[in-house]
């Protein structure tokens, strides 16, 4: 294979490789910026799972994969309020029903709450998306810059 043929295969290289880069780092920088939301501005207190929540993962023949965890809580103002975890666990959830858990939620409205561990989910694994997103958009990058040019 000549090195002509080879850099003609850069550009087009260098498109796969950078559009799905880069919709990956606007997914982990909102999934980041939601876990670092939670951070701040919030109550911590202790709730209870009353129930699981399957969500489907695939074709109907594969329902029921993933679980989210439905908790209930009472706030610093003593309304009793009931959520679902935005983090779905595969196969069953992290925490089983009656079990109790730490709950932040938000000052300004508390039925934006999540069980605190999600917190940290989120934060990681948005922080591991973007870092693998910019590797990818630095070598997508990379291989538009080494294609070849048409002869001017």
């Amino acid at each position: 294979m000549s090195t002509f043929t080879l850099r003609r295969l850069l550009g087009p290289l260098g498109w796969i490789l950078l559009v799905p880069s880069l919709l990956t780092g606007l997914g982990a920088a909102w999934m980041l910026a939601s876990g670092l939301n939670m951070m701040g501005g919030t109550h911590t207190t202790q709730g209870r799972v009353v129930a699981h929540e399957e969500i489907s993962t695939g074709p109907t023949h594969r329902r029921g994969l993933a679980k989210k965890s439905v908790v209930e809580f009472v706030a610093s103002d003593g309304r009793r309020m009931t959520f679902t975890d935005p983090v779905a666990r595969q196969q069953q959830a992290i925490h089983k029903v009656g079990e109790t858990v730490s709950v932040r939620y938000s000052a300004q409205n508390p039925l934006q709450a999540e069980i605190s561990g999600s917190t940290a989910v989120k934060i990681v694994a948005g922080a591991v998306m973007l870092l693998a997103s910019a590797i990818g958009i630095a070598a997508g990058w990379l291989l538009l810059r080494l294609r070849s040019r048409p002869a001017a």
